[in-house]
């Protein structure tokens, strides 16, 4: 049998067991269904079991399982950049805010707005600061040493990758979140969050990584090319992938954003409009 085509087959058979990963997962399915399910009298008697978000919790886990464990992250951790940088947009775009979404704000409220993590949560969600952070995080994790050290070890990689998706949550938190006792956004301040940071705040990384005239991480270098001719290339592509099509992903918040805010706005004008008309009869 051709070698290429030997490779092929094993990339597409190769589904990842990490222990970090299935550890990381199986740790998150426990605690959150013993946190809605037996022990959600004890968080709050009120409470129903949230069915629709567990169905989303259940989604997010499937979501991060083929992000992380499909031959998607064989691909991206042994041959091309441009694929992880992809990892990195499903996990930011998709993961991220489909977990947020399966938090009910009852199981939310005592673990962030506590004697103890209240201050810190209010530090932490406010968006300057998260915008920031997640930046920050973003640089630093494709510093080639720091970079290549994931790409050698599946656990390590796993590992960083965990952490990207926490700052993610704390990316997302300032645009999605719905707790009373936290400040909340004005639609518009939401759209200009979401555009600074998918344009103006990652833009010196993206330049580093799609202008280079040389590749930056060896694994990459020394990796067999199953596709694109060079190291270069393939970086280049995954810059763009990293920008371009971010920014066209970052569209869809914003789109959602505009409308609701337009149409809580429509029928603010109406109701008074309609009040008026009362009050003149």
């Amino acid at each position: 049998m051709n070698k290429n085509i030997e490779n092929n087959i094993e990339i597409i058979a190769n589904w990842q067991f990490d222990p970090v990963l299935m550890g990381l997962l199986l740790t998150a399915i426990i605690s959150y269904f013993l946190a809605i399910g037996p022990l959600r009298t004890h968080i709050n008697r009120t409470a129903k079991f949230p069915k629709t978000k567990a169905g989303i919790f259940i989604l997010a886990i499937i979501v991060s399982y083929l992000i992380e464990g499909s031959p998607l992250h064989d691909i991206a951790e042994r041959y091309l950049f441009s694929i992880h940088m992809s990892q990195h947009l499903f996990l930011t775009y998709f993961a991220a805010p489909l977990f947020i979404l399966a938090m009910p704000n009852w199981l939310l409220e005592p673990m962030l707005l506590n004697n103890y993590t209240k201050h810190l949560t209010k530090l932490l969600t406010n968006p300057i600061v998260a915008a920031l952070i997640y930046t920050l995080f973003l640089s630093i994790w494709h510093f080639p040493v720091i970079y290549d050290a994931g790409l050698r070890n599946s656990s390590l990689h796993h590992s960083q990758h965990f952490l990207f998706l926490i700052v993610s949550f704390i990316f997302w938190w300032p645009v999605m979140h719905n707790l009373a006792d936290l400040p909340k956004l004005h639609p518009l301040l939401k759209i200009v969050y979401l555009f600074v940071s998918s344009t103006l705040l990652q833009i010196p990384l993206f330049a580093m990584i799609t202008f280079a005239d040389k590749a930056f991480y060896p694994s990459y270098e020394n990796a067999p090319r199953i596709f694109f001719n060079s190291a270069l290339e393939d970086q280049r592509v995954g810059g763009v992938i990293m920008k371009i099509l971010a920014m066209l992903f970052y569209l869809l918040p914003m789109t959602i954003i505009f409308f609701k805010w337009y149409q809580k706005e429509h029928n603010a004008k109406h109701t008074q409009d309609s009040q008026t008309f009362s009050a003149s009869d």
